[in-house]
């Protein structure tokens, strides 16, 4: 059963944008469609607060609730309106909290108190970030190590610059790199020995599929084919480390 861990309604970032409530039916039956072409059985659609608003894509997975999900995006401060916000979207089902690194800062302790009843809640974290910064990276290293039971994704694997800073700390059992975008160009640029070493020493147990725009999908698709997964590996990428991750076998 693939499993997409992160996308968008829509095939690219302006068009995300144009999506509202009068063509959400459209736009959610142009993803589902192209996910019956590509085989993909489930995807978890990925809001940005304030731009792509997660009651929108709730409503967007009330249409498939057999094939679609969504996480929550929330920005940590006021903090109790933040906590608040976390326990109404748990209460809708949402299976995955986004923080974006425009809206919150490695520092603020605001970000580790809503980390922390996330993770008390079982629900996986997703980090988006445009550039990896020292600062976020001692972040990540930080709560995935005071969080042992939590479960860290980093979406489009940290930027095709941040992916090889990542390395050191990815082997942690509670962390785990999307593959969206990013993976595209780095199967075909210099950068490949990263990816390369980090199959041969830790293995695919830590590459989750994700589109991030389910355009994506024939490009996606194309680059997991370069790294010569055989049928055991391509599951645990496609199938398996999205279930490790949901906590649901969907």
């Amino acid at each position: 059963m693939t499993t997409d861990i992160h996308t968008h309604l829509g095939t690219s970032p302006n068009e995300v944008m144009n999506v509202n409530k009068d063509n959400l039916t459209e736009q959610v039956d142009m993803l589902i469609s192209r996910m019956d072409m590509f085989a993909i059985d489930q995807a978890v659609l990925t809001p940005d607060e304030p731009l792509i608003s997660t009651d929108l894509y709730l409503k967007a997975a009330e249409i498939y609730p057999d094939r679609l999900h969504s996480a929550c995006s929330i920005t940590p401060r006021p903090i109790d309106t933040a906590k608040s916000k976390l326990a109404e979207y748990i209460d809708k089902a949402c299976c995955a909290l986004v923080l974006s690194g425009d809206s919150y800062h490695p520092t603020d302790p605001a970000a580790r108190v809503l980390i922390h009843n996330a993770v008390r809640q079982d629900l996986p974290i997703f980090f988006r970030n445009k550039n990896l910064t020292s600062e976020t990276i001692t972040f990540l290293d930080s709560i995935s190590a005071v969080y042992q039971e939590g479960k860290f994704v980093v979406l489009s694997m940290g930027g095709l610059f941040g992916f090889p800073q990542l390395i050191p700390i990815i082997s942690r059992q509670n962390m785990w790199l999307e593959l969206s975008s990013t993976f595209i160009k780095l199967v075909e640029s210099p950068l490949r020995v990263f990816l390369d070493a980090l199959i041969q020493d830790i293995g695919v147990s830590k590459l989750v599929f994700g589109s991030g725009y389910h355009s994506q999908y024939v490009d996606m698709l194309g680059a997991l084919n370069l790294i010569d997964l055989n049928i055991e590996t391509r599951r645990v990428v496609m199938e398996e480390n999205a279930w490790r991750i949901l906590g649901v076998e969907f």
